[in-house]
């Protein structure tokens, strides 16, 4: 039976040489981009001959787009009805990949994306840190991220949190759920969105919600003029 697997798991084994990687889309797919040392190959191009190039001796994990894809599901199957002993499916796919901001191959690989815009030191806390430790870190920072045990994002400090009293919680004083954007985003879309609601800041995160750095785009949009002003 196929056995699911996690992004840093196919990450590591890869790395380390334990497993092949096979991505069952269509060829026009692969072209556009694609996982590190994937190689192509198509369920409905999935025969005999043309899996003579995996090893059966090693792991073997597949995969497709995404959660809603079926491929890699009934690709997983078929190898293992063709003798392969070891088979993963990484059913989240190439879209959780790329929205985790690892490295791909292929023509749209170089497309400029979020994550070549961050900023990584990021003032940080964690839920049960006071708020005093808090403030006192502060420096220039205009906000910090509140993230728990495991750097997943739970809420945020600015504005009028940072008056919160000092003896509290950061879990008490942030400002929970904040809009988070994934690494892959267009940079030039994500900057119109935040002048567009007067923001300076966009959290990033992977599909996870593990922190992995901020947009800043400068300065707020300048407001307009009321019109008994301007004449």
């Amino acid at each position: 039976m196929p056995i699911e697997i996690r992004r840093k798991d196919v990450k590591t084994l890869v790395a380390q040489g334990r497993a092949q990687l096979v991505e069952v889309l269509p060829s026009a797919e692969y072209k556009k981009e694609h996982l590190p040392k994937a190689i192509s190959l198509p369920l409905d191009k999935l025969t005999a001959e043309t899996t003579k190039p995996i090893r059966k001796d090693q792991a073997v994990i597949v995969y497709g787009a995404n959660y809603l894809c079926d491929l890699s599901a009934r690709a997983a199957w078929r190898l293992e009805s063709m003798g392969f002993q070891e088979v993963y499916r990484y059913t989240p796919g190439k879209e959780d990949w790329i929205a985790a901001g690892y490295e791909t191959e292929g023509t749209n690989a170089s497309k400029q994306r979020l994550k070549q815009h961050l900023k990584t030191n990021v003032q940080t806390c964690l839920l049960r840190d006071r708020m005093q430790d808090v403030q006192n870190r502060r420096g220039t920072n205009d906000i910090c991220v509140v993230l728990n045990d495991r750097n997943i994002v739970m809420g945020v400090i600015e504005g009028d949190a940072w008056n919160a009293n000092p003896l509290s919680r950061a879990a008490e004083a942030m400002k929970p759920g904040p809009r988070t954007f994934r690494p892959d985003a267009d940079p030039k879309e994500i900057t119109k969105e935040l002048r567009k609601d007067d923001l300076e800041n966009a959290i990033v995160t992977t599909s996870d919600g593990e922190l992995l750095g901020v947009l800043r785009i400068g300065q707020k949009k300048t407001q307009k003029p009321a019109k008994d002003e301007a004449a």
